[in-house]
């Protein structure tokens, strides 16, 4: 008998990946403009975790369903995720420069380890959403409380001049991720299983091992479906878009004179919203379709862009923060029901990975762009450009919304409120 992980424990182990990235987006571009890299150089060091994203989740999707595993890649992304950042942390202990290859190599690593953390995680949080009757948004919100307080601690506390402060500060963060995520309960899970013991009970469906012909047979129709295109396009363009506030955003903040010491709060603020979005979006799934719901984040992440290219004045700045609420939260789950709802249970996980994807090819585009056009013309030029992008996703999802085969109106995974 496979055992089902607890929602309790999804959510300490949303908590524990997510002090991963409160520590990583803030600070990791500082960090490598303190090693002397800038420009095209750090857009392609910051491109390798979305450029994973891409490659990644559809290969750990495709294995996830054919195989049945689900907590085991977790695991094993977890561990090497912390070897590399060990051995960051003790080559700057030491002194060792890396010099652009080397750290290069080090963020692809981690890119590649990070995927199924974090891809992984909302497949089993949305499996064990149907069976436990808790929202996704209510176990997802652990994350973004987790991304708020790492995200005003590490602005504080971690100087990113001192060499080996951002990375022993990841491994330590790395260490605690995985270690939580031993509460996610494998027994039963393939190949330790076999998958021929007699009739399965529909709640198992969707974490059973299915052949993996089957798996490209259904995947292969849902990409032929017109408006599964359509939310794949808009996704690129609505997270390459969203890619300008991952990469510039603090460096933005700095150059207008934002205080030093309210960076991590200024994260912490947006991620506040994000929080307050996904406690309640078991209702607002209920009301609205996905469709709907992500053309109004796309029009909100056109606006915060807009706002951002021309605003100076740092409370205004800050005042704008709650429109991650809208741009990202809102995107997210609208994102996630639409995929639940679309996708036969057997291929949740492969289509979850072609979303990923979708998503970080917009961000590897994105990256490779924002900082050199922010070294060109600095926030006003990036999210100028940003906002110009996300216009384009909306008018997408517009057409996406009225093209929509059938009315999606919110599975049970994004709509129950207990």
């Amino acid at each position: 008998m496979q055992l089902k992980p607890s929602p309790r424990a999804i959510a300490l182990y949303y908590f524990g990946i997510f002090a991963v990235l409160g520590v990583y987006l803030p600070l990791f571009p500082s960090w490598l403009a303190a090693q002397g890299v800038r420009g095209v150089a750090m857009g392609a060091i910051a491109a390798t975790l979305p450029a994973m994203g891409l490659i990644a989740p559809p290969v750990f999707g495709f294995i996830a369903d054919s195989l049945g595993v689900r907590v085991w890649l977790i695991r094993a992304a977890c561990a090497g995720a912390l070897v590399v950042f060990a051995l960051l942390s003790l080559s700057s202990a030491l002194g060792v420069a890396l010099g652009f290859g080397g750290l290069f190599v080090a963020a692809l690593a981690f890119a590649f380890f990070r995927s199924p953390m974090f891809t992984m995680a909302d497949v089993v949080a949305m499996e064990t959403s149907l069976s436990s009757g808790i929202a996704y948004g209510r176990l997802r919100l652990w994350g973004s409380l987790s991304f708020a307080l790492m995200a005003i601690v590490g602005g504080a506390l971690i100087d990113t001049a001192r060499p080996a402060a951002f990375p022993v500060t990841m491994t330590a963060a790395l260490l605690a991720a995985f270690l939580v995520s031993w509460a996610l309960p494998a027994r039963g899970e393939a190949p330790f299983r076999r998958p021929d013991r007699g009739p399965r009970e529909p709640s198992d469906a969707a974490s059973a091992p299915a052949p993996g012909g089957a798996v490209k047979q259904r995947a292969r129709a849902l990409l032929r479906s017109h408006d599964f295109r359509l939310f794949l396009a808009a996704s690129f363009l609505a997270q390459s878009a969203n890619s300008s506030y991952d990469l510039c955003y603090t460096l933005h903040l700095r150059d207008v004179g934002f205080p030093e010491s309210l960076v991590g709060v200024a994260w912490a603020v947006g991620v506040s919203g994000e929080i307050a979005l996904m406690a309640f979006s078991g209702p607002l799934l209920q009301r609205f379709a996905p469709p709907a719901l992500l053309a109004v984040a796309f029009a909100g992440a056109a606006l915060r862009w807009a706002l951002l290219s021309t605003v100076r004045w740092w409370p205004a700045l800050l005042a704008i923060q709650p429109l991650h609420a809208v741009s990202f939260a809102m995107m997210w789950v609208a994102s996630l029901a639409y995929t639940r709802d679309r996708a036969p249970p057997e291929i949740l996980a492969t289509a979850q990975g072609l979303f990923s994807a979708s998503a970080g090819a917009g961000s590897v585009i994105g990256m490779l762009a924002w900082g050199e056009l922010y070294r060109r013309g600095g926030g006003s030029l990036t999210f100028g450009v940003a906002a110009i992008t996300a216009s384009i996703a909306f008018v997408l999802a517009v057409t996406f919304a009225r093209s929509a085969r059938r009315s999606l109106s919110g599975s049970a995974v994004f709509s129950v409120s207990s």
